[in-house]
């Protein structure tokens, strides 16, 4: 164990005396090092593959089967020789609710595809296929060098540096993407094969795929099948290729068989996929100033938002279809924020780092060499916290209540490109058969497809104060501290009066306005010049302290480097940054206090005990219940004749791992990662090695799904089963 972490082990049983069922390797590891940093404790914990079968260049191995959804905002599978990919179903809740409607609700009563032909094309969609990895942190730095010339505050990494690389090493076919690791320390190129044909095959209905919604989100057990398939095709010679009816589904270079032999407690497990972003270098200023400013700020504009669409959801069906991705996608944060503020302060991080940090300025200043190079490293820091303190929550209530507020004010901020068009050609009106017009009303058919007037003016009328409220008043445009004077603080009145002068209010007077629209209609338009003031002065702000942020980016430079150099006889976990990673660990529950233990999985049992009938979380179509009450599981059911749900394990994944497969010791899907638990949700600033879970979905669960309940054999026929 690191020194690290035995000051933060010890500390935690000091503050917590939690009793400690299971041990995890903390890491997502850059799985293109997986052999040389992991290999030797992946087998220690039960790993029956050679790291070849696992990572390789030359011959297929299990990182041709992981593909990443969307540049990275979920990860995928491939799991069968027809190009079928499976995720997981929050990760395609947006297509979902894109493709539904009265008619054809897909998100209550689920979709699948009789045939490839009945297939749903995706517009936009796209997998990535990594097929290699290359080290240029030479280069890089070198480059850097030339093109970053002497500075206050040097960088690490530089747009027109990656840019060159990626020119650089260009290879027809793929495209190349540079990443920094750890702030400098490495350079990597990866080289991406990117499919853009991708067709929706199936997705249980909503009762299955989000069982439990925001009540058991982060939190375990659970019972979710959170799962949806896709399809990936290419052109006549599997390459890829923009849709067309013509495409054919690809041949992926590798398949992940899918087990059917269940999991027990202490089972290897591993994760690959693209996990989004951690922040585990943060210095315990940026810790405190998260917990204290940032997500206090977020979590109550978020929670009146989120009051309001439920509201207006659960009151109108029509309602609920236009906003279910839209809560989902600010839900899911909101809720995760308001455990990591918990979690952090339970675990005390803050204090952990400063611990940290006090063995770091000691070892800084033991050696004249590393206090030449380091100097008052910390104690600067700490200044540039310090001095953007003020200024945290205006920022955050700027972007949470106005850019993430009311969609208004969105379709604004959009406008500011037709604008800015204007400006930039010198003219006064713009033509309504322009391109920029008509891509504008392309972007607004889909925009007013999901918009709801009265819900909207709902929202703003509610976050609009929490702007005006608890925005620094010095940081608040007298522009909106007049507007809010003249309407004697009704803010239902004003913003009813806003809505009725304003062309943005709905889709006919803005297609109206398109066909004279000129710098006059904006400068007169009262949403679209609030929009601009409130821009123009949180743009201010921040632009006043610009050079403190650049100063902070700098020194966060020098702190990762001085504690990899403090730690260099140790191989220090990479954060997250959107590149392939591997994890791994075993099957296990945990005891999150005194007196409660839970166990490692969650059965079928979970349904029967939380429905409950017209719930908006818990309820079940007729079909779904009817399909649980038989309690027919057939192949499907453990050695205890019970279906499995899902289960846990202490694998270390964050954003972006979602739908990742979770793999056994022979590399073989047992499940799907979907969740963490409420414990974990620390987890993007610190891994906590007891109660950090990964909760997945078991691929049993999923394939009775498909057979039990849809009757989906020409699917399941295209997957290899293991028995």
């Amino acid at each position: 164990m690191s020194p690290i972490r035995q000051i933060k082990s010890l500390l935690l049983v000091l503050c917590l005396a939690f009793p400690t069922l299971s041990f995890a390797d903390e890491g997502m590891w850059l799985v293109q090092l997986m052999a040389q940093t992991n290999y030797k404790a992946m087998k220690s914990h039960g790993l029956k593959l050679k790291a070849s079968q696992i990572y390789n260049e030359e011959q297929p191995s299990i990182k041709d089967a992981i593909v990443a959804i969307d540049y990275g905002t979920c990860t995928g599978s491939m799991i069968s020789r027809q190009g079928l990919m499976i995720t997981n179903h929050h990760c395609a809740y947006n297509d979902i609710q894109k493709l539904s409607s009265l008619e054809h609700d897909y998100l209550r009563n689920g979709f699948w595809a009789k045939s490839q032909s009945e297939e749903i094309p995706l517009p936009g969609k796209v997998v990535l296929f990594l097929d290699r990895v290359i080290d240029v942190t030479d280069e890089y730095r070198e480059e850097l060098k030339k093109h970053a010339p002497e500075r206050e505050y040097p960088i690490y990494s530089m747009r027109k540096v990656n840019f060159m690389l990626e020119k650089r090493y260009a290879k027809e076919g793929y495209e190349v993407s540079c990443n920094a690791i750890m702030k400098g320390d490495k350079y990597y190129l990866y080289f991406y094969r990117i499919f853009k044909d991708v067709r929706l095959v199936f997705a249980p209905p909503t009762c299955f795929g989000a069982f439990g919604k925001d009540t058991d989100n982060w939190t375990w057990p659970q019972h979710k099948g959170d799962f949806t398939m896709y399809r990936v095709y290419g052109d006549k010679d599997g390459n890829p290729a923009e849709y067309s009816p013509a495409n054919t589904p690809i041949t992926p270079r590798y398949v992940l068989p899918v087990s059917m032999k269940g999991v027990k407690e202490g089972d290897y497990a591993m994760i690959m996929g693209y996990p989004y972003t951690t922040s585990r270098y943060t210095p315990s200023w940026g810790v405190s100033e998260k917990i204290g400013r940032s997500n206090p700020a977020m979590i109550k504009v978020r929670t009146k938002k989120l009051d309001i669409l439920n509201e207006a959801m659960n009151a109108d069906p029509e309602v609920n279809i236009k906003y279910a991705y839209k809560a989902f996608s600010i839900s899911n944060p909101w809720k995760f924020t308001i455990g990591e503020s918990e979690y952090v302060k339970r675990y005390q991080v803050a204090a952990l780092k400063a611990e940290e940090e006090q063995r770091l300025d000691r070892w800084i200043k033991a050696d004249p060499d590393r206090l030449a190079r380091y100097g008052n490293l910390l104690e600067e820091l700490k200044n540039t916290y310090d001095i953007t303190a003020p200024y945290i929550s205006s920022d955050v209530y700027y972007k949470e209540a106005i850019v993430n507020g009311a969609d208004i004010m969105r379709l604004a901020m959009r406008v500011r490109g037709l604008e800015s068009s204007m400006l930039r050609e010198k003219v006064t009106t713009l033509d309504p058969k322009s391109t920029q017009c008509d891509g504008f009303r392309d972007y607004c058919e889909k925009y007013f497809k999901d918009y709801d007037e009265a819900t909207d003016k709902k929202v703003f009328a509610a976050l609009f104060p929490l702007y005006v409220k608890n925005v620094n008043p010095e940081h608040l445009p007298a522009e909106v501290t007049n507007l809010v004077r003249e309407y004697n603080g009704d803010y239902t009145r004003l913003t009813d009066s806003l809505y009725a002068r304003s062309f943005l209010a709905n889709q006919e007077r803005l297609y109206t306005a398109l066909e004279n629209f000129n710098l006059e209609l904006l400068a007169n338009d009262p949403v679209y010049s609030l929009s601009r003031i409130t821009r123009e002065t949180n743009q201010n702000l921040r632009d006043g302290i610009r050079d403190n942020e650049k100063k902070n980016a700098y020194l966060r430079t020098l702190y990762t480097r001085a504690l990899l150099e403090m730690n260099r006889d140790k191989t220090l976990p990479p954060d997250a940054n959107s590149t392939m990673r591997i994890t791994y660990g075993n099957i296990g529950g945990y005891s999150p206090k005194d007196g409660v233990t839970y166990s490692y999985r969650a059965s079928i049992d979970g349904y029967n005990e939380k429905y409950v009938k017209d719930d908006p979380e818990f309820d079940l179509t007729p079909e779904a219940l009817a399909a649980i009450r038989t309690g027919n599981w057939g192949r499907y059911a453990d050695k205890d004749g019970k279906l499995y749900t899902s289960f846990a394990c202490n694998l270390d994944i964050t954003g972006g791992n979602s739908g990742s497969p979770v793999l056994n010791a022979k590399g073989e899907i047992i499940g799907l990662a979907y969740d963490g638990n409420w414990e974990s949700m620390a987890g993007d600033l610190y891994f906590h090695p007891d109660y950090n879970k990964s909760i997945c979905v078991d691929i049993r669960f999923v394939l009775w799904i498909l057979d039990n309940y849809a009757g989906a054999t020409n699917i399941l026929k295209e997957i290899s089963i293991v028995e």
